[in-house]
């Protein structure tokens, strides 16, 4: 009997232009016009990413292109490769519609299609490198291989971003919690987290911090952080419940077991 880390590649079709309209983060913005910015999410990540003109960035997993777009807006010179041909057509329609709309210093991104285990770039090309929500759909050897190109294609000094979800650890001990929560407010949510998201199969390797440390310690990065970051405003929450949702997401210990959102660095 085979062992999740000997499973079959994950194919490219599993990621339908449904996935990327109705559940991949982000998806109403898209809908709106690439144009009108980054979501709540994707600013966190561009703030955190500290791009400048004259850097290579590579968006690894580039889905619709967001980031590509925000490269591109403020003139640096960016390249996205995704695994799923839905995605680079969504990317290609983003990136022409924000082509329009912006006037001053606009470096037209890149896009590729590949897989993040085989780079078709030479050593040191890139100044940074994001992977955002990409880890939990790689397989542990997958994820180690992708690691390690990432690893090859940095240059000297060069940082790898990444940004993935859910904590595991939310969903073994917060999520349970606020389950119970809500269900006092009348509100019953399933046992299992996975069954309100149509596509969590694609969901293979979902981390905790200490394992994605773990895993960027072996490939041999000369340092990393792993951090917890909540982004959210729980703007849809009652006021009482967002204050709640804001402590236990910010409050350190506690916030182990109800931050969602795991975020990391590592440089070459």
């Amino acid at each position: 009997m085979n062992v999740p880390d000997e499973r079959p590649t994950i194919t490219a079709d599993a990621y339908t232009e449904e996935y990327f309209l109705t559940e991949c983060d982000g998806f109403a913005a898209y809908l709106d016009g690439a144009e009108s910015g980054l979501t709540t999410r994707l600013e966190t990540l561009w703030r955190f990413l500290d791009a400048a003109p004259g850097m290579r960035i590579l968006d690894l997993g580039c889905g619709r292109g967001e980031i590509l777009i925000a490269c591109g807006q403020h003139g640096i010179e960016a390249v996205g490769i995704d695994y799923a041909p839905n995605a680079l057509t969504l990317a290609q329609q983003a990136i022409a519609r924000a082509r329009v709309h912006t006037l001053d210093r606009w470096i037209s991104p890149h896009i590729l299609l590949g897989n993040a285990q085989q780079l078709p770039f030479e050593d040191k090309t890139f100044d940074r490198v994001i992977m955002s929500d990409i880890v939990e759909h790689l397989y542990p050897r997958e994820l180690k291989r992708a690691l390690a190109e990432v690893r090859r294609v940095l240059a000297p000094g060069g940082e790898l971003l990444i940004h993935t979800m859910p904590n595991l650890w939310y969903y073994h001990y917060g999520y349970p919690v606020f389950r119970f929560v809500q269900r006092l407010r009348g509100i019953r949510l399933p046992t299992d987290p996975r069954e309100r998201f149509k596509f969590s199969h694609v969901h293979v390797n979902e981390q905790t911090p200490r394992a994605l440390r773990r895993m960027l310690a072996q490939i041999g990065f000369a340092k990393w952080r792993v951090w917890l970051h909540d982004y959210r405003d729980y703007a849809e929450q009652s006021p009482g419940l967002r204050q709640a949702m804001h402590l236990l997401t910010h409050t350190p210990l506690i916030k182990k077991v109800f931050c969602d959102d795991i975020f990391a660095r590592a440089h070459k």
